[in-house]
């Protein structure tokens, strides 16, 4: 019994030193951890910015009248907040911020920012995380071979296009073809390059709630909007209204379920130290039988030297 309890001892004198240690990395590790966005006022500092934001699509994703009609008319499922808020968990159904928020974009928060730079995600796959049809769209597109992501035509904060019209956007890089289309008879009657490059898609939304083809291809069922009869009749001319030229987009769809995807919650600091503990004590009772023998060499040695005294 006596030799258990000695070792049980041994154990927990090892255990101590692993415990202070983790003790030490996990409260060394949590000032380290990120801000929340609540505790930064990014209007102070950015008022432009958050001026564009606060109206854009973003912005206003989670209270917009058109996406608050779909989503209780589909019964408010919980999955579309996963895209219409911020820091949105599927286990518990709670958010962290109403709208696509900075901190959708700009995350981890550095804690010592502004003196340290906010890290900026401005890639296509982050847009593509809820524009999921946008994104496949892309991927065979002209553009994205060209290194082109969205943010090269829309703006960051505001989600327009970074340009007057999208004729004027497009003439940046095309000046060559822009130049030639203001010369057509498509130009005269209106049209601009989306009309046929971003045409309208075939059927309702999907989860994306994508309503123009962003593979920038001219589709035939396009070029039919306005001349159905001259697939038919080459030698036909074009007469009377030619109003219909400019194809407008379909009625906003129903909300389809969009994917969630999880990030691990933080551990609490404690389960480590418990950790630490358990495995100092194995470690401890591992070792005990040679901290025993050289305990007993030690004390021999000690009554030794006391008889030769």
């Amino acid at each position: 019994m006596k030799k258990i309890i000695a070792r049980l001892f041994i154990g927990l004198l090892i255990a101590l030193p692993f415990m202070l240690v983790t003790s030490v990395w996990t409260q060394a590790s949590s000032a380290d951890q990120p801000m929340n966005q609540t505790d930064l006022d990014c209007e102070s500092c950015h008022p432009a910015f958050t001026h564009s934001w606060q109206t854009s699509a973003h912005g206003t994703a989670a209270e917009d009248p058109e996406f608050i009609a779909n989503w209780q008319a589909q019964g408010e499922p919980t999955e579309c907040l996963a895209c219409h808020t911020t820091g949105y968990d599927a286990r518990t159904r709670t958010w962290a911020e109403d709208g696509v928020t900075c901190a959708a974009c700009h995350s981890p928060y550095p804690s010592s920012h502004p003196n340290q730079p906010m890290p900026t995600d401005r890639s296509a796959e982050l847009c593509g995380s809820c524009h999921q049809e946008t994104l496949f769209e892309w991927q065979v597109s002209k553009h994205r071979q060209a290194e082109l992501d969205c943010v090269d035509c829309h703006g960051q904060h505001s989600t327009s296009l970074k340009g007057d019209d999208a004729s004027a956007l497009c003439a940046n890089c095309h000046r060559d073809r822009s130049s030639s289309f203001a010369h057509t008879a498509h130009n005269e009657v209106g049209l601009t390059c989306a009309d046929c490059h971003l045409a309208p898609l075939d059927g309702e939304a999907g989860s994306g709630h994508a309503f123009r083809d962003h593979s920038f291809n001219v589709k035939l069922s396009t070029c039919n909007e306005c001349h159905a009869y001259q697939m038919h009749d080459p030698s036909a001319v074009h007469e009377g209204d030619t109003s219909s030229a400019v194809v407008e987009p379909d009625a906003l769809a129903a909300i389809e379920t969009a994917g969630v995807s999880l990030e691990p919650e933080p551990v609490s600091p404690m389960y480590f130290i418990l950790l630490a503990a358990l495995i100092g004590m194995a470690f401890g009772l591992l070792v005990a039988p040679w901290i025993e023998r050289w305990y007993r060499r030690l004390m021999e040695i000690r009554v030794e030297q006391n008889d030769e005294k």
